[in-house]
């Protein structure tokens, strides 16, 4: 009896092992399943972090108490379509009057008096004149003295050229740059439209080769006047984004690199950009070597190094933050509790971006004081929220406990942006000035070299920069690549060039 007795406990201990051992891989299969939904919503839903119409908005608390009457209601709401609401024209664009008018003949009364002129009347139409490929003949003269008396000979000086040596105008460049860095056209389907439209032969290689020798030789000084002034701003926003580069030392093909972005908006936006073969700390720490003030960034702890220097301090991004549990909601995975967790967070964090709509266009101070007063009061309720649904958040395990520890994580770097009015809630500033890399890499695809790497980030760091600046890109690198070659040779200061110094007709 007594064997039998400790078989039985034997095997109670072994069931229960069993059970332990299921509800572990149970745990496994829900966030793997969690993963995986997330995976195929990035690739193939909307980007969009607004929720549907049955899902909390961003600025409204959701509230899951519904009467049985409300739920068999169902209100349907008509709107008419407004007739003749058609888009003003920009005033900036140039207008070109044409006339319709009558005959003279038609001018006459049949009483025989002439008519009048009482009003005009204007309906206005969009048109584009087509590109205009064109040949500069640059024509210089040589002089010789009249009487032949053995001076040397005068020629007039050609006027310093963006890329000396080189059939190439500013115009040109700047359309190649916005075509590929803005509008995401690659150099090679440049190439074959020139040839089909105009019957210009070029190749992928030279218009390559234009970009990353403008780069070096225009570009890069004007680069390092945006750092001096951005890294004496007091507070900038970065981010990273990935990046294929072919051919690089002691790296395959296939194996990333990445383009880290800073952008500043004290007194003028700027935003800079520099390829890295890594993402890890030592970048961070050289990008921000003997910077002081406020870093803003996701949760990646490649910065950390930079957050630990003397003189900085590190704000959180309360997107990032919302975003984990918005995930959660938005999830066909995500079990209840989860997404009612999930659903408070985003209903508490709302409170906070009404606050932000609201102080919007105030100044520093004013915002300063308002978050204050309101702001804070909602920090230390979400703080309290996470402290005592993070054991459950935990005990249910997945996404939600990801979110969870994520949150309590960056909690003291979630609170700074409170200190000061200049601060943002967000780093959403930074992730704006990385999408445009982001749509273009699904075109251009990858750098070809580390050369290309490097001058496909100061490009799109000019661009950004003038973009942020309200200035037309196109007509920005033109001035600049018209200007920059003469100011070299006069010895001007560049500074004069910088996107807020600069007036485009």
């Amino acid at each position: 009896m007594k064997e039998t007795a400790v078989t039985t406990e034997s095997l109670i201990e072994i069931m229960n092992h069993q059970l332990d051992i299921i509800d572990e891989k149970d745990k496994t299969i829900v966030d793997l399943q969690q993963k995986l939904d997330y995976m195929l919503r990035q690739k193939y839903a909307s980007s969009s972090e607004k929720f549907p119409s049955n899902q909390p908005s961003l600025f409204e608390e959701d509230s899951d108490i519904e009467t049985e009457e409300e739920s068999k209601t169902e209100t349907l709401t008509y709107t008419r379509k407004k007739r003749g609401n058609k888009n003003t024209p920009p005033e900036s664009l140039p207008r070109v009057r044409v006339e319709h008018d009558i005959s003279d003949e038609e001018k006459v009364c049949e009483c025989g008096c002439g008519l009048k002129r009482i009003k005009e009347i204007h309906s206005e139409q969009y048109d584009i004149v087509p590109a205009e490929f064109r040949v500069i003949d640059n024509v210089r003269f040589t002089y010789v003295c009249s009487c032949n008396c053995g001076s040397k000979p005068i020629t007039s000086p050609l006027t310093p050229q963006v890329l000396p040596k080189t059939q190439v105008t500013p115009s040109f460049l700047a359309t190649i740059a916005v075509e590929k860095f803005e509008d995401s056209m690659p150099l090679d389907r440049q190439v074959k439209k020139y040839k089909n439209r105009f019957g210009v032969e070029f190749t992928s290689t030279t218009f390559s080769n234009w970009m990353i020798k403008t780069s070096e030789l225009r570009l890069k000084p004007l680069i390092e006047k945006l750092s001096a002034i951005q890294m004496n701003s007091g507070y900038i926003h970065a981010d990273e984004t990935t990046l294929q580069v072919l051919n690089e030392k002691n790296k395959t093909a296939k194996q990333k690199s990445y383009i880290w972005l800073k952008a500043s908006t004290d007194k003028y936006p700027i935003v800079l950009m520099h390829y890295s073969s890594n993402r890890n700390e030592k970048t961070a720490e050289f990008l921000f070597n003997g910077f002081s003030g406020y870093m803003q960034t996701d949760g990646y702890p490649g910065y950390n190094i930079v957050a630990n220097m003397e003189g900085v301090a590190q704000l959180g991004c309360w997107a990032h933050a919302r975003r984990r549990f918005a995930d959660i909601i938005k999830s066909g995975a995500s079990d209840a509790k989860s997404k009612t967790l999930s659903k408070e967070l985003v209903a508490l964090v709302a409170k906070l971006y009404v606050i932000e709509k609201e102080i919007k266009d105030d100044p520093p101070d004013k915002k300063k004081q308002i978050r204050e007063k309101k702001s804070v009061t909602i920090l230390k309720e979400i703080e309290e929220w996470c402290d005592i649904h993070f054991l459950n958040a935990h005990a249910i395990g997945g996404s939600i406990a990801r979110a969870f520890t994520y949150l309590k994580n960056q909690f003291p770097k979630l609170k700074i942006y409170v200190e000061d009015g200049r601060l943002d809630i967000d780093n959403n500033m930074a992730e704006n000035h990385v999408r445009p890399i982001a749509l273009g890499r699904k075109n251009w695809l990858f750098a070809t070299s580390t050369k290309g790497a490097t001058a496909l980030c100061n490009w799109y760091s000019i661009i950004e920069t003038a973009k942020a600046n309200n200035l037309d890109a196109h007509a920005y690198l033109k001035h600049i690549l018209t200007q920059l070659p003469i100011y070299e040779a006069e010895g001007k200061n560049i500074e004069e060039l910088l996107p807020w110094n600069v007036e485009l007709s």
